[in-house]
This record gives structure tokens, sequence and C-alpha cells, in this order.
């Protein structure tokens, strides 16, 4: 319980002190910063793994809770207005360790037999074992997200926090309002009625309350999403001329989770950032620091993963190579953001990105139509016929998304939250033809499991179509349309919230 509440209290604390240096404020620095605080955990730890640095989470934590409180505290003496509520830090910190109390008495677990194998890792990580003992399967199959998150479990002999999946998806849920807040909107009113419709949306979807308690990275990984694809709207509503450092840094923070959580991360992870990438309305350093952040991330998973195949006498890991080719691709892109290529033809570049992808699709199928054909029909008797058990939440969630769509005034910059959502289907088909063969209809599926990756994402979406104003600045015709503003090809009844 002690052990517990500690890790709770330092991944809150830092994660606040980082926000709130960076001109947070106001409710939603408790749950951002709190995911801020999971994210540093992610980098932090996977740097240690990846460069053979000591992996014991108390190092970690010291990083996580120390760095960004000092940060904070020169800030404060320097007067930079980043002061803080002292009763208020205090009731909050109590809250947590009462939150952490309750769940750890709850004891509400849900596991797969996945889940052993993340927690496995994470023993392997906390012990220092990681580098020497893990297998290329584990490796290639679990990552490093979930083991990361629970390893500090090892500081007090235990396997898995028992309180940090249902705090991370509580602060998940609180996000979504965050973000729907901050944006554009008709009224107070209005965005308080729709909040209530989406949070009830997402509390009575069975997979988002079986996520509370359930041990595995699909709702880390959904939180990362959000913070990335949300971020990177409120930035190109702000515009290139507003300083936005808090929504800059969450964005930044997400990045390195997105690539280590998953196996396909990395390439998940692209399709995300593209639209912040070749927006003209997010500030330059912002997309070259996006680039610098993604490339390095992905360029250091990608080194250690061949190192590790080849110190095992494995070969090298294709994973490993593309991770490689595409860390570097990116890099090497941002001496291209200077000449100004992305700002004029953004929109053009994103709609090519996703024709491309559905393109990539349909050449798979044509040399091998089965795997399309039965991963498909899963995914219809998984969300249609209930056997994933989502029963119809998802199907009614896309429903209510393409009428709004429709019938809503237009979104200004929409594409950041519509494109990691319409790209979401062809990108999981396209990975049945890499992984072991077609998805199934079983709540155990992988694609089943997925589609929880872009639940918060597709709930913000359809909040902020219902309660837009209208255009923004720079949202009407021009010459050029940019990332935000051009749409792609209206999208498919089936191509808008899914994945694993």
């Amino acid at each position: 319980m002690i052990a517990e509440s500690l890790v709770v209290l330092l991944l809150l604390g830092g994660g606040c002190a980082l926000l709130r240096t960076a001109g947070l404020r106001g409710w939603g620095l408790l749950p951002l910063g709190f995911l801020a605080g999971i994210c540093l955990l992610l980098g932090a730890g996977f740097v240690q793994v990846a460069t053979g640095l000591p992996t014991s989470p108390a190092i970690t934590l010291a990083v996580v809770f120390g760095a960004p409180v000092a940060w904070w505290v020169v800030c404060w003496r320097r007067g930079r207005g980043v002061a803080v509520s002292v009763p208020l830090a205090a009731g909050s910190a109590l809250a947590a360790v009462a939150a952490v109390a309750v769940l750890r008495d709850a004891r509400m677990l849900k596991w797969h037999p996945d889940s052993i194998t993340y927690l496995m890792a994470g023993r392997l990580i906390a012990d220092g074992d990681y580098r020497s003992t893990a297998s290329t399967e584990l490796l290639s199959t679990r990552v490093f997200g979930v083991p990361l998150l629970h390893a500090p479990a090892g500081l007090d002999g235990d396997l898995y926090l028992r309180s940090i999946t249902p705090l991370l998806t509580a602060a998940t849920v609180a996000a979504v309002v965050w973000f729907l807040a901050r944006a554009p909107r008709t009224g107070w009113w209005r965005v308080a009625a729709v909040a209530a419709l989406v949070v009830t949306l997402l509390l009575t979807n069975n997979r988002v309350v079986f996520s509370f308690f359930y041990l595995n990275g699909h709702l880390l990984f959904a939180a990362c999403v959000l913070l990335a694809a949300g971020g990177g709207w409120l930035l190109a509503t702000a515009g290139p001329d507003r300083g936005e450092p808090a929504l800059a840094t969450l964005q930044l923070l997400a990045i390195p989770g997105i690539v280590i959580i998953r196996p396909e991360g990395f390439l998940a992870a692209a399709l995300v950032l593209l639209p912040t990438v070749l927006s003209a309305r997010v500030p330059r350093r912002q997309r070259v620091a996006v680039l610098a952040v993604f490339g390095g991330t992905t360029l250091l998973f990608a080194g250690f993963q061949i190192w590790f195949f080849l110190d095992r006498d494995a070969g090298l890991p294709a994973s490993g190579i593309g991770a490689a080719a595409l860390g570097a691709a990116a890099l090497a892109a941002i001496p291209l953001l200077r000449r100004g290529t992305a700002d004029r033809r953004g929109g053009w570049l994103l709609a090519a990105a996703e024709a491309g992808l559905w393109l990539a699709l349909a050449a798979l199928a044509v040399r091998d139509p089965d795997t399309l054909w039965t991963s498909v029909r899963a995914l219809y008797r998984n969300q249609v016929e209930g056997v994933g058990g989502y029963g119809l939440s998802l199907t009614l969630l896309t429903g209510l998304l393409l009428l709004a769509w429709l019938m809503s005034p237009r979104l200004p910059h929409q594409a950041h939250l519509r494109f990691p959502l319409t790209t979401f289907l062809p990108f999981c088909f396209v990975m049945a033809y890499l992984r072991e063969g077609a998805y199934r209809a079983a709540d155990a599926d992988s694609m089943n499991r997925m589609l929880m990756h872009v639940v918060p994402l597709a709930a913000l979406y359809l909040a902020a179509l219902l309660t837009t104003s209208g255009e923004a600045p720079g949202d009407g015709p021009g010459p050029e349309p940019d990332a935000e503003t051009a749409e792609a090809p209206p999208e498919p009844a089936s191509a808008v919230p899914a994945r694993r």
C-alpha cells in the first residue's frame, strides 16, 4: 500500500510539475499531470533499458519526479508565475492515496495470457535482468510499455500495480473532456451537455469499463494516441503565432509511449503524427520537435532490437530494419520543413498517404484475398453480432460519428482527429498480412482488442463535431489547402473507428 501510493504520488507530482511549468492550470492539471507522469516513466525507463543503464524503478521514479520538480523550483524562484495552491496540492495527494487504498482493496483484476508475459517482462526490468535474460519473442511481442508501467511494483515485491490502470483509464476519460473544453465551441451549456453524453457513452461501453481493470496495453496506447492527436488539433486551432507550451509538451511526451507500447507502435505513431507534421497551422519548431522525438525514439528502439536479436544469434529482425528506416527518414525530413513544401501541399500529401494505405491493402488482397475476407467477416461478427464483447457500442459510435460529420458545421482542423481514425481499418488489415494471419471472431482476437486504441479519440472527435463553432481563421478556401483544411475524400462507413 505505501509503496504503490508513493509510486502514484511521484508520477502525479512529476507530471503536474512539468505541465505547471509549461503553463497549464485549472482542473485539467490533475488528470493530464498523471498521464504526463506515466509518459515520463515510459520514456525514462525505455532509455534505461535500451542504453544499458541500471533499470531499477527507484532510479526511474527519481528521474520522473526529481527533474520536473527541480525545473519547477527554478521557474518559481525566477517569478515565472508557476506557483501552486498548497492546500489544493495536499488535497489532491490525499485523494490519490485514498484512491490507491480503495482500488488495492477492491482487487478487481481482468487478465489475458498476454498479461502474464507483460508482468514477466516488468519483473525482469525491475530486477535488472531484461537485457541478459529476456527472449526475442518477449521483446518482439510485449515490447516495453506495460512492463515499464508495472515494473515499480517490484519495489514492494508485487508483480503489478493494482491501482495504476484504473487511475490511467479515469484520467483518459477526463482528458477527453479537457480537450473538448479547450476547443472552439458555441457555448458552455452545449459543451457540458455533449461532454456528459460522451462520458456516458464511454462509461457504458463494456470494454471501456473492462479496461479499467485489464492488465494490458490497449488503454495505455489509447491515452498516448489521444494526447498526440488531440494536442496537435488544439495546437493547429491556436495557430502558429500563439505559444501553447503545455499542449506541445503533452504531444511530445506521448510519442515515445506510442512507439514502445505495441510492436506496430512506430508505424501507428507515424499515422497519428502525420497531420501535425504536415500542418501549416502548427508552429514549425513543434513540427521539428515532433520529427526529432519520433525519429530518435524509433531509431533507439530499432537499434536496441537489432542488437538484442544479433546478441542471441537470431538474425536481423524485419521490424527492427523497418523501424530504423522509418526513424532515419523522419530525421532526414526535418530540413525539408524549412522549404515550406509541407506547408503548401500538406492537405494533398495527407490524402495521398491515406490513399496509398488503401492501395497497399488492395494489392495485398489481390495476392491473398482470403486473409482480408476472413478479417472483415471477423470484424463484422465481433462488432455487429456481439461476439467481440463490445455489444453494439462501437457500431453506435460509428453511426453517430458519421451522422455528426455529415450534419455538423465544419470542424476546424479536423484532420488531426479524423486521419488516425480513417486510416485505422486499412492499417489493421494490412497488419493482418504482416503477422501470423487473419483476425478471428472472438473477444480475445488481436484486432478486437486493438479497437480500444482509438475509442477515446473517436469520442473526442464526435464531441468536437457536436460542439464546433464553425470555421476558424485559416480554415477557409485558399489556393493551397493545408493538412487541416483539406479533407481527404469522404470516409466509407466502415472506416471511422477501430483499433487493437
